[in-house]
C-alpha cells in the first residue's frame, strides 16, 4: 500500500485538490455504487462469486482503504482507481477521477455521513469438503448431501467487517453455517473464544428454511449439528440461533399450526436442563434428554459414541 497524496500534477491538480471538493467515499461510490464502509461485496476487479472485497476506515491514518481478500490487493483510493481502470500513471489517475466525478473549481465539498456498518458483517470463502471434513461430520452420521441441504460449507477463511479472522487448517478445520443471509462460523477444535463466531439474531432460526410445510413431529434442539444428526435418522428439527436464546413467539405460533407434536431436546447438563425447564414452563412444550446410559450430553455425541443405529432405535422407542 502507498499514499502519494502530495505529488503535484501540472495545472496544480493534486489529490489534496480533489479531496477538497469530493470525498474519498464519493470516489469509491462513483465506481462501486452506494456501499457501506466495513461491508463485504463482490470484487469489482474480477468475477467474484464469494463476496471478498471491502472498503474500511484505517484507524491509523483515518483514510478509506480497500482490501480485496481474493487477490490480496490493498491500498488507498488512488490505487483503487489504478487497478479498476488499468491506469498506472499517477497523474492520469487524477485526471480520470476529475473527469469521472466532474470536479471543477466550483465543486463544493458537501458534509455528509459516510454509511458505516454498525453490525458485524461476516464474509466467507468456500472450498470443497476435504477428507478431514468428511471424517469429522461422518462421526455424527452426517453426510455431505445433508451438509449441503442445510447450507453448511467448509471454508478457506472468514472475514469480520473486512478483516480476516480465521483460516482453515487440517488440525483446526472451519465451517460456515449459512442461516438466511447471515453466518455462524464453527471451529470444532477451537477454544471457547474461537470456537464460534456469528452475526445471527433471534429470528435466524437454524433449520427453518429446510422445514417441510407440515408434519407429525418437530424437535427443537440446541444446535444445527443435532438438527442434522436427527435429520439423518428421519426426524425433523430446528434450533435457535444460540443456546442463550429461544425461537420468537411468532415463529412458535407458526410451527404449532404446522406440526402435530413439538418436543424440546436440550443438553443433558446443568445449563441445558435448567434452560429446558424454563422454556417448558413458559411455552407448555414437553422435553426429553438423551438417555443417561449413553454418557453424552446431546444427540450428535451419542451417535459418535454409540453409532447411528443404536441411537435411532432408542429415539424410535422414546418419542
Amino acid at each position: 500500500m502507498y499514499d502519494s497524496s502530495h505529488i503535484k500534477l501540472k495545472d496544480s491538480i493534486t489529490l489534496d485538490y480533489i479531496l477538497s471538493r469530493v470525498s474519498e467515499y464519493d470516489i469509491y461510490a462513483r465506481y462501486l455504487g452506494k456501499f457501506k464502509v466495513g461491508g463485504i461485496y463482490n470484487s469489482p476487479f474480477r468475477k467474484d462469486s464469494n463476496p471478498s472485497f471491502g472498503v474500511f476506515l484505517s484507524r491509523k491514518t483515518g483514510k478509506l482503504l480497500f482490501k480485496d481478500h481474493g487477490s490480496g490487493e490493498c491500498g488507498d483510493v488512488i490505487k483503487f482507481v489504478q487497478e479498476l481502470k488499468g491506469i498506472h500513471n499517477y497523474n492520469e489517475v487524477l485526471l480520470q477521477i476529475v473527469k469521472d466525478l466532474k470536479v471543477t473549481n466550483d465543486t463544493i465539498l458537501k458534509a455528509s455521513v459516510v454509511p458505516v456498518h454498525n453490525e458485524t458483517v461476516i464474509g466467507i470463502v468456500r472450498q470443497p469438503f476435504t477428507k478431514i471434513d468428511i471424517e469429522y461430520w461422518g462421526k455424527y452420521g452426517i453426510s455431505i448431501p445433508t451438509l449441503e441441504k442445510f447450507d453448511v460449507n467448509s471454508i478457506q477463511y472468514y472475514l469480520c467487517n473486512g478483516i480476516v479472522k480465521g483460516i482453515y487448517k487440517d488440525e483446526n478445520p472451519m465451517y460456515a453455517y449459512k442461516v438466511f443471509d447471515k453466518f455462524k462460523i464453527y471451529r470444532p477444535y477451537g477454544d471457547k473464544y474461537a470456537k464460534w463466531r456469528n452475526n445471527l439474531t433471534e429470528i435466524d432460526i437454524q433449520g427453518w428454511a429446510q422445514l417441510p410445510k407440515n408434519g407429525n413431529l418437530l424437535v427443537i434442539t440446541k444446535s444445527l449439528k443435532d438438527v442434522m444428526a436427527l435429520y439423518e435418522m428421519g426426524y425433523t428439527a430446528i434450533s435457535p440461533s444460540s443456546e442463550s436464546t429461544f425461537i420468537p413467539n411468532v415463529a412458535l405460533e407458526d410451527i404449532k399450526k404446522r406440526f402435530k407434536r413439538i418436543l424440546l431436546c436440550f443438553d443433558r447438563d446443568r445449563p441445558g436442563i435448567t434452560n429446558m425447564r424454563k422454556v417448558s414452563l413458559k411455552t407448555g412444550l414437553n422435553g426429553f434428554l438423551v438417555h443417561k446410559s449413553f454418557g453424552t450430553k446431546d444427540i450428535s455425541d451419542a451417535v459418535d459414541k454409540w453409532g447411528q443405529s443404536k441411537v435411532k432405535e432408542w429415539l424410535n422407542k422414546t418419542i
